[in-house]
């Protein structure tokens, strides 16, 4: 979704979108987009069922806009992250985008958005492209442009891409699913160690 074509709000608006997508999230990502209801998000956000729309013509549109707002807390994580690291060896700083990534991802609310992404989908294709252009793609070239101190354009994106995999790994695929994995931190680790010598190789 391209922020950059909504209109203008005013402070007051800003609040109230603000408080609509708080409300949005703790009901999608409690009951699932099927079972949710615009009366619940009013509810949830303290506001009419017509603010609401005002703000999102629909619960589609609704979830599209919450799933890349919590997109962008993630990307400004990210970025933070970066910021802190723009001195440092390439392997200092994708181990700290590894960590970073991987703990951001393996939040409850990140893994319910991530499931609730999922099932939706192919109802919802719009869902799938906010998530990778605001999501994934934002990672990538992250890590491309460290990598960008090693490689070519096209070697440190491709080498970017198996980086993000290589962090993300079977843990966060259990975990997505629901299942439970001992020493986590440990695993993510082996994880992201792996993945910083392999883009590095």
């Amino acid at each position: 979704m391209n922020t950059s074509s909504l209109p203008e709000l005013s402070p007051l608006q800003r609040r109230k979108r603000s408080a609509i997508l708080d409300g949005a999230k703790a009901v999608f990502l409690s009951q699932g987009f099927g079972l949710a209801t615009m009366d619940d998000v009013a509810a949830a956000a303290g506001v009419g069922k017509q603010t609401v729309y005002r703000h999102f013509k629909s619960k589609e549109a609704l979830f599209v806009g919450l799933v890349s707002s919590m997109c962008a807390e993630v990307g400004g994580f990210l970025a933070g992250a970066q910021d802190g690291q723009s001195d440092g060896s390439p392997e200092d700083a994708l181990r700290a985008l590894g960590w970073v990534l991987a703990q951001s991802l393996i939040t409850p609310d990140n893994l319910r958005l991530y499931r609730a992404i999922v099932a939706e989908a192919e109802r919802l294709p719009e869902l799938g492209q906010v998530f990778y252009e605001n999501g994934a793609k934002v990672v990538r070239a992250f890590a491309a442009k460290i990598l960008g101190k090693r490689f070519d354009e096209s070697t440190a994106a491709l080498r970017a891409a198996t980086f993000v995999q290589l962090v993300l790994g079977d843990a966060y695929l259990e975990l997505s699913i629901g299942y439970t994995v001992p020493d986590v931190e440990a695993r993510f680790a082996l994880q992201i160690e792996e993945a910083v010598a392999a883009a590095l190789r």
